[in-house]
Protein backbone atom coordinates (compact mmCIF):
# COMPACT_ATOMS: atom_id res chain seq x y z
CA UNK A 1 0.00 0.00 0.00
CA UNK A 2 3.02 2.31 0.18
CA UNK A 3 2.58 3.40 -3.43
CA UNK A 4 -0.97 4.54 -2.61
CA UNK A 5 0.11 6.88 0.19
CA UNK A 6 0.02 10.04 -1.97
CA UNK A 7 -3.52 9.21 -3.13
CA UNK A 8 -4.70 8.44 0.41
CA UNK A 9 -3.08 11.58 1.84
CA UNK A 10 -4.69 13.75 -0.81
CA UNK A 11 -8.10 12.18 -0.27
CA UNK A 12 -7.90 12.71 3.50
CA UNK A 13 -6.42 16.22 3.22
CA UNK A 14 -9.71 18.04 2.64
CA UNK A 15 -13.33 17.39 1.78
CA UNK A 16 -13.53 14.07 3.61
CA UNK A 17 -16.92 14.98 5.05
CA UNK A 18 -18.27 16.75 1.98
CA UNK A 19 -21.09 15.53 -0.22
CA UNK A 20 -20.87 12.13 -1.87
CA UNK A 21 -20.39 13.67 -5.30
CA UNK A 22 -17.61 15.96 -4.03
CA UNK A 23 -15.81 13.08 -2.35
CA UNK A 24 -15.90 10.90 -5.46
CA UNK A 25 -14.72 13.80 -7.61
CA UNK A 26 -11.71 14.20 -5.34
CA UNK A 27 -11.01 10.48 -5.65
CA UNK A 28 -10.88 10.54 -9.46
CA UNK A 29 -9.37 14.03 -9.81
CA UNK A 30 -5.73 13.81 -10.94
CA UNK A 31 -5.07 17.55 -11.05
CA UNK A 32 -4.69 18.26 -7.34
CA UNK A 33 -0.89 18.06 -7.49
CA UNK A 34 -0.66 20.57 -10.36
CA UNK A 35 -1.34 23.79 -8.43
CA UNK A 36 2.01 25.33 -9.40
CA UNK A 37 2.15 23.97 -12.93
CA UNK A 38 -1.36 24.91 -14.07
CA UNK A 39 -3.20 28.22 -13.72
CA UNK A 40 -6.65 27.00 -12.77
CA UNK A 41 -8.04 30.52 -12.79
CA UNK A 42 -7.62 30.46 -16.57
CA UNK A 43 -9.03 26.97 -17.04
CA UNK A 44 -11.88 27.40 -14.51
CA UNK A 45 -11.82 24.21 -12.46
CA UNK A 46 -15.35 24.99 -11.26
CA UNK A 47 -16.75 24.30 -14.73
CA UNK A 48 -15.01 20.91 -14.72
CA UNK A 49 -16.74 20.03 -11.45
CA UNK A 50 -20.09 21.21 -12.85
CA UNK A 51 -19.65 18.93 -15.86
CA UNK A 52 -18.83 16.07 -13.51
CA UNK A 53 -22.00 16.70 -11.49
CA UNK A 54 -24.19 16.60 -14.60
CA UNK A 55 -22.99 13.06 -15.34
CA UNK A 56 -22.64 11.79 -11.77
CA UNK A 57 -26.13 12.88 -10.72
CA UNK A 58 -27.87 12.12 -14.01
CA UNK A 59 -30.91 10.09 -12.97
CA UNK A 60 -32.17 9.63 -16.54
CA UNK A 61 -29.67 6.80 -16.96
CA UNK A 62 -29.26 5.70 -13.36
CA UNK A 63 -32.67 5.19 -11.75
CA UNK A 64 -31.29 4.18 -8.37
CA UNK A 65 -30.02 6.38 -5.60
CA UNK A 66 -27.25 4.03 -4.43
CA UNK A 67 -23.85 5.69 -4.25
CA UNK A 68 -22.24 2.72 -6.02
CA UNK A 69 -24.64 3.08 -8.94
CA UNK A 70 -23.60 6.69 -9.46
CA UNK A 71 -19.93 5.77 -9.21
CA UNK A 72 -20.13 2.91 -11.69
CA UNK A 73 -22.27 5.01 -14.04
CA UNK A 74 -19.65 7.75 -14.10
CA UNK A 75 -16.87 5.20 -14.60
CA UNK A 76 -18.79 3.62 -17.47
CA UNK A 77 -19.44 6.94 -19.21
CA UNK A 78 -16.11 8.68 -18.67
CA UNK A 79 -13.33 6.33 -17.58
CA UNK A 80 -14.11 3.18 -19.55
CA UNK A 81 -13.68 4.74 -23.04
CA UNK A 82 -10.16 5.89 -22.13
CA UNK A 83 -9.35 2.51 -20.58
CA UNK A 84 -10.34 0.70 -23.78
CA UNK A 85 -8.70 3.22 -26.10
CA UNK A 86 -5.39 3.37 -24.26
CA UNK A 87 -4.87 0.25 -22.20
CA UNK A 88 -6.79 -2.38 -24.15
CA UNK A 89 -5.68 -1.39 -27.64
CA UNK A 90 -2.09 -0.58 -26.72
CA UNK A 91 -1.61 -3.73 -24.63
CA UNK A 92 -2.93 -5.91 -27.47
CA UNK A 93 -0.72 -4.09 -29.97
CA UNK A 94 2.34 -5.07 -27.92
CA UNK A 95 1.30 -8.60 -26.91
CA UNK A 96 0.71 -7.65 -23.26
CA UNK A 97 -2.11 -9.44 -21.46
CA UNK A 98 -3.95 -6.74 -19.56
CA UNK A 99 -7.07 -6.93 -17.43
CA UNK A 100 -10.02 -5.00 -18.80
CA UNK A 101 -13.73 -5.31 -17.90
CA UNK A 102 -16.07 -7.92 -19.33
CA UNK A 103 -18.05 -6.01 -21.96
CA UNK A 104 -20.53 -8.45 -23.45
CA UNK A 105 -23.42 -6.02 -23.91
CA UNK A 106 -26.28 -8.32 -22.73
CA UNK A 107 -24.26 -8.97 -19.57
CA UNK A 108 -23.71 -5.25 -19.00
CA UNK A 109 -27.38 -4.46 -19.57
CA UNK A 110 -28.41 -7.15 -17.11
CA UNK A 111 -25.97 -6.07 -14.40
CA UNK A 112 -27.14 -2.48 -14.73
CA UNK A 113 -30.48 -3.70 -13.29
CA UNK A 114 -28.91 -5.51 -10.31
CA UNK A 115 -29.04 -3.50 -7.05
CA UNK A 116 -25.71 -2.24 -5.74
CA UNK A 117 -26.09 -4.06 -2.40
CA UNK A 118 -26.22 -7.33 -4.36
CA UNK A 119 -23.31 -6.58 -6.68
CA UNK A 120 -21.11 -5.36 -3.83
CA UNK A 121 -22.45 -7.44 -0.97
CA UNK A 122 -20.33 -6.93 2.12
CA UNK A 123 -18.09 -4.55 0.19
CA UNK A 124 -16.74 -7.51 -1.77
CA UNK A 125 -15.52 -6.72 -5.25
CA UNK A 126 -16.61 -9.00 -8.12
CA UNK A 127 -19.04 -10.67 -5.71
CA UNK A 128 -21.41 -12.12 -8.35
CA UNK A 129 -18.53 -13.26 -10.53
CA UNK A 130 -16.98 -15.14 -7.62
CA UNK A 131 -20.32 -16.80 -6.86
CA UNK A 132 -20.93 -17.74 -10.49
CA UNK A 133 -17.58 -19.53 -10.76
CA UNK A 134 -17.31 -20.81 -7.20
CA UNK A 135 -17.45 -24.43 -8.43
CA UNK A 136 -14.89 -23.81 -11.18
CA UNK A 137 -12.20 -21.53 -9.78
CA UNK A 138 -9.99 -22.79 -6.95
CA UNK A 139 -10.33 -20.76 -3.76
CA UNK A 140 -6.67 -19.74 -4.02
CA UNK A 141 -7.47 -17.90 -7.26
CA UNK A 142 -10.94 -16.60 -6.45
CA UNK A 143 -9.84 -15.16 -3.09
CA UNK A 144 -6.26 -14.11 -3.82
CA UNK A 145 -5.23 -10.73 -2.40
CA UNK A 146 -1.79 -10.26 -3.94
CA UNK A 147 -2.82 -8.92 -7.35
CA UNK A 148 -1.05 -5.73 -8.36
CA UNK A 149 -1.39 -3.10 -11.04
CA UNK A 150 1.04 -2.67 -13.89
CA UNK A 151 2.52 0.79 -13.32
CA UNK A 152 4.77 2.30 -15.96
CA UNK A 153 8.08 3.78 -14.68
CA UNK A 154 7.46 7.11 -16.41
CA UNK A 155 9.66 9.10 -14.06
CA UNK A 156 12.63 6.80 -14.68
CA UNK A 157 12.13 7.06 -18.44
CA UNK A 158 11.81 10.84 -18.34
CA UNK A 159 14.94 11.11 -16.19
CA UNK A 160 16.83 8.77 -18.52
CA UNK A 161 16.60 8.30 -22.26
CA UNK A 162 13.60 10.64 -22.62
CA UNK A 163 15.10 13.46 -20.56
CA UNK A 164 16.03 15.55 -23.60
CA UNK A 165 12.50 15.25 -24.97
CA UNK A 166 10.99 16.54 -21.73
CA UNK A 167 13.53 19.34 -21.33
CA UNK A 168 13.33 20.52 -24.95
CA UNK A 169 9.53 20.41 -24.99
CA UNK A 170 8.98 22.53 -21.87
CA UNK A 171 11.83 24.92 -22.64
CA UNK A 172 10.47 25.69 -26.09
CA UNK A 173 9.15 29.16 -26.88
CA UNK A 174 5.62 27.87 -27.37
CA UNK A 175 5.54 26.05 -24.03
CA UNK A 176 6.77 29.11 -22.15
CA UNK A 177 3.93 31.25 -23.51
CA UNK A 178 0.97 29.00 -22.69
CA UNK A 179 -1.47 31.11 -20.64
CA UNK A 180 -2.59 28.13 -18.59
CA UNK A 181 0.74 26.43 -17.83
CA UNK A 182 3.98 27.34 -16.07
CA UNK A 183 6.60 25.37 -18.00
CA UNK A 184 9.37 26.35 -15.57
CA UNK A 185 7.38 24.94 -12.64
CA UNK A 186 6.90 21.67 -14.54
CA UNK A 187 10.66 21.19 -14.78
CA UNK A 188 11.40 22.51 -11.28
CA UNK A 189 8.93 20.12 -9.65
CA UNK A 190 9.93 17.11 -11.71
CA UNK A 191 12.02 15.50 -8.95
CA UNK A 192 9.28 15.88 -6.32
CA UNK A 193 6.74 13.92 -8.35
CA UNK A 194 5.99 10.39 -7.22
CA UNK A 195 7.72 7.48 -8.88
CA UNK A 196 4.62 6.49 -10.84
CA UNK A 197 3.06 9.94 -11.08
CA UNK A 198 1.35 10.68 -14.38
CA UNK A 199 1.61 14.45 -13.96
CA UNK A 200 4.57 14.96 -16.30
CA UNK A 201 3.10 12.50 -18.79
CA UNK A 202 -0.22 14.34 -18.85
CA UNK A 203 1.33 17.80 -19.21
CA UNK A 204 3.81 16.56 -21.81
CA UNK A 205 1.01 14.98 -23.87
CA UNK A 206 -1.00 18.19 -23.65
CA UNK A 207 1.93 20.36 -24.72
CA UNK A 208 2.88 18.10 -27.64
CA UNK A 209 -0.76 18.11 -28.78
CA UNK A 210 -0.75 21.90 -28.71
CA UNK A 211 2.49 22.09 -30.69
CA UNK A 212 1.36 19.60 -33.32
CA UNK A 213 -2.18 20.86 -33.85
CA UNK A 214 -2.99 24.14 -32.08
CA UNK A 215 0.24 25.95 -32.98
CA UNK A 216 -0.11 24.84 -36.59
CA UNK A 217 -3.77 25.80 -36.90
CA UNK A 218 -3.03 28.46 -39.54
CA UNK A 219 -1.16 25.88 -41.62
CA UNK A 220 -4.07 23.45 -41.46
CA UNK A 221 -6.54 26.19 -42.37
CA UNK A 222 -4.47 26.98 -45.48
CA UNK A 223 -4.42 23.31 -46.41
CA UNK A 224 -8.18 23.16 -46.00
CA UNK A 225 -8.68 26.26 -48.13
CA UNK A 226 -6.46 24.87 -50.89
CA UNK A 227 -8.18 21.47 -50.95
CA UNK A 228 -10.85 21.21 -53.68
CA UNK A 229 -14.36 20.48 -52.51
CA UNK A 230 -15.50 16.85 -53.10
CA UNK A 231 -18.15 17.89 -55.59
CA UNK A 232 -15.54 19.83 -57.60
CA UNK A 233 -13.35 16.73 -57.82
CA UNK A 234 -16.31 14.61 -58.96
CA UNK A 235 -17.30 17.12 -61.66
CA UNK A 236 -13.70 17.34 -62.92
CA UNK A 237 -13.42 13.55 -63.01
CA UNK A 238 -16.68 13.20 -64.92
CA UNK A 239 -15.55 15.81 -67.44
CA UNK A 240 -12.35 13.87 -68.12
Amino acid sequence: MREYKPLIKEFWRAGLFGGLDERYFRLVDRSTDMEEEVDWAVLDRGRVFESFLQIFNNQSNVHKEAYFDKMTHFDFKCLLPALLQVEDRMSMAHGLESRVPLLDHPLIEFLATVPADVKFEGGRMKHLLRLAYADTLPAAIANRRDKMGFPVPLKEWFAGELRDLVQDTFRSRHARHRPFMNADAVLENFESAGRFSRKIWGLLSLELWHQIFHDRAAHFRRMLAETPAPETVLIAGAAQ
